[in-house]
């Protein structure tokens, strides 16, 4: 029976006095059906949102798995065409997607209009890696704001249509009780026809109101609905319709798809409702933990073996200790383990390091997956609240950073994190910025450390080092810079800034008549083979002669892989350059790499000097390497000469070619040349 029949029927039983509350009732009969209509109206655009999303996330798939089919070389045809399948859903959703007079949603179509414009002819072949990059680049930004923005939306038309029924239902039952209230005021009979009306209307109208807060708040609703065949069963309909859709919004925002473990939303959600719920007795520790070979996994294997090896991870990790523990997925190749012994006792250092042991203990075992074993090299950093951090995002943050100290550690290592380290880490950050604006307005020039030939009492050549001049006349040691510079690509342009400056020098010395070498340092990092384009490039600048550069390159610098290695120091040979072997005597393989490189010549290292102002057993070494350099044809120097004493041991062990303070300190551009013409006039003392 519907509700029309049931209140045809109070109408009939109160007689003619009841008209009035009939009335009064006629207008509310039709609620139902405009709510339902708006929420039919809401809930196709939450629908359509959530194809946009899928859409969405396929496109930023496809986009990834462009760039290493790219990569890898193999046909990217497929790729493309579900590239284009999903743009074309996004775009097809978009232009049908109700507005409801929204602003963010044809801001949001306008947006995805601009992108996929722009990728339109991007998705056509030939497909290079530039251009699958720029793919990526695109369609990771619309991922990212159209993603946000969608979920955003469905939350807001979740809402609205909360707040929709729930004042429908409002305004529905106001009327009601007006009736209910005439009736009484008119016949006896209302008693009798309000029990009714209460069994069958107001009751399931309050039933439905307090689910619908409920739902508001994110709970399940409590009390039981039945699906009726009136106006009512038709709410109850769409309000499950809503609750569903909720509900998937919500395993979208906080559940991995991949292993369908916890995301890092959850992680963050959780402790956030920790430190609220005990905010002085809330300790409880984190563990993040790397499989350091994902990466190499998913591009060798594929996306779908890579996500199962990171599911079957996650189950290693259950039950890991007595103490609580919960496993979320932060990122493609990271997990975390949230321990919390609740509010009864702290979560000490021991009891992660116990944690931690056992889940690397558990990762380092093989992998299987499709029957095939894999080994991912797990590493772990790990933080205790509140002692490490003061809120979880700088909780996760400071677990993150002991994780990149673990895994430059190597395979299987524990870092503990401190609040400092994301303190060392902004400092870090904000000097290399410095450093950036530094290049970009000269601040970084050359200083030469004068090597001489003590026999003839002749400068042979000079060491180039880089100095960073403050705009105040401050400058800074290359030991506060150079190794955050190494561990960027701030090295590169450094290097390019400070030869070419030195080299602009090296020529005016020579058109003033001193032909000397001049030595510059070359990182690991800059040993690739573009290096050797960008000293082709200064010395076409310069016009300086490729004779009178020497480049000179660490044994450490020499164990990257050898046969790049081999072809950039056999190009720079080949150029002209002079190439000398650095701290010589501090590798493991020294004699081996002048045996495998086109080498020049020699420095000792003034380690091993020093030790032979101590030791006769480094001194016959020094000795060998003097014989051995003369036998070889190869030029050899030795750094580090602070005193007349080490110059007379020096001379005595047969080297004629020194470098250090003893001399002079590495001197600027405008004192250099003084210092040569003084020394080799005989002015200067050494």
């Amino acid at each position: 029976m519907t509700i029309r029949l049931k209140l045809i029927l109070v109408l009939i039983l109160v007689n003619l006095a009841i008209v009035l509350a009939g009335l009064v009732m006629v207008p509310t009969l039709d609620v139902g059906r405009d709510i339902e209509a708006h929420l039919l109206g809401r809930s196709n655009r939450v629908s359509m949102a959530v194809l946009v999303q899928r859409a969405l996330l396929s496109l930023h798939q496809e986009a990834n798995s462009l760039q290493e089919s790219v990569q890898a070389q193999e046909d990217p045809t497929p790729h493309l065409e579900r590239l284009r399948a999903a743009k074309t859903v996004v775009v097809s959703q978009f232009a049908f997607m109700p507005v409801h007079d929204d602003e963010p949603v044809s801001e949001l179509r306008r947006f995805v209009a601009e992108r996929s414009a722009q990728l339109d002819p991007l998705l056509s072949p030939p497909i290079d890696e530039a251009r699958a990059r720029q793919i990526g680049v695109l369609a990771d930004a619309l991922f990212q704001r159209t993603f946000r923005d969608l979920a955003a939306l469905q939350e807001q038309d979740v809402a609205m249509n909360m707040v929709s029924v729930s004042n429908g239902l409002a305004q529905m039952r106001r009327g009601l009780m007006l009736s209910l209230t005439a009736v009484f005021g008119c016949l006896l009979l209302v008693a009798a026809t309000s029990l009714l009306a209460w069994r069958r209307l107001i009751a399931p109208l309050g039933v439905m109101s307090a689910n619908l807060n409920a739902v508001l708040l994110g709970r399940e609703p409590e009390l039981p609905m039945r699906e009726t065949a009136d106006e009512f069963g038709d709410i109850v309909r769409a309000m499950r319709r809503i609750q569903s859709q909720a509900d998937q919004i919500r395993r979208i925002a906080y559940l991995d798809p991949g292993t369908h473990l916890p995301n890092r939303n959850s992680l963050e959600a959780e402790l956030r409702e920790v430190r609220r719920l005990r905010p002085i007795d809330g300790s409880h520790g984190l563990i993040v933990i790397c499989l350091n070979l994902y990466g190499t996994i998913r591009s060798g294997f594929g996306l779908r073996l890579a996500e199962t090896m990171m599911r079957n991870a996650g189950e290693r990790l259950r039950n890991l200790d007595p103490l609580p523990t919960q496993v979320f997925r932060m990122d493609s190749d990271i997990l975390a383990v949230l321990v919390d012994r609740g509010s009864a006792e702290a979560v000490t250092r021991a009891d992660l390091k116990r944690v931690a042991a056992e889940a690397i203990k558990r990762l380092s075992q093989p992998l299987e997956v499709d029957e095939q074993r894999f080994l991912v090299e797990p590493s772990a950093g790990a933080a205790n609240y509140p002692d490490d951090a003061r809120d979880p995002e700088e909780y996760i943050n400071v677990c993150l950073e002991a994780l990149r100290l673990a895994r430059g550690d190597g395979s299987g290592h524990l870092r503990f994190g401190e609040r400092g380290h994301t303190h060392r880490l902004r400092r870090h950050l904000a000097l290399a910025e410095q450093i950036r604006s530094g290049l970009r307005e000269g601040q970084f020039v050359p200083y030469f450390q004068p090597i001489v030939d003590v026999a003839r009492r002749k400068v042979i050549g000079v060491e180039t080092l880089v100095r960073w001049r403050q705009p105040d006349g401050r400058v800074i040691l290359p030991a506060e810079f150079i190794p955050i510079a190494e561990n960027s690509d701030l090295i590169e342009e450094m290097t390019r800034s400070v030869l070419g400056r030195a080299c602009r020098s090296a020529r005016v010395w020579r058109e003033q008549g001193l032909e000397i070498t001049l030595g510059f340092n070359l990182s690991a990092r800059m040993l690739r083979i573009n290096v050797i384009d960008t000293i082709r490039r200064v010395l076409q600048e310069t016009q300086l002669p490729a004779e009178l550069l020497a480049a000179e390159i660490t044994e450490t610098a020499l164990m990257g892989n050898v046969e790049d290695v081999g072809a950039v120091v056999s190009g720079m040979h080949g150029m002209g350059l002079r190439i000398v072997l650095d701290d010589f005597g501090t590798g493991y393989s020294s004699l081996a790499h002048l045996n495998r490189f086109a080498v020049d010549g020699l420095k000792i290292d003034h380690g091993l000097m020093r030790d032979a102002t101590r030791e006769r057993r480094s001194q016959e070494i020094i000795r060998s390497m003097v014989d051995l350099a003369s036998r070889l044809e190869l030029s050899l120097v030795v750094e580090g000469v602070e005193s007349e004493d080490d110059l007379r041991l020096m001379q005595k062990l047969g080297c004629r070619r020194m470098q250090g303070f003893f001399f002079t300190r590495a001197l600027p551009e405008e004192q250099i040349i003084d210092w040569l013409r003084g020394y080799e006039a005989g002015i200067l003392a050494a």
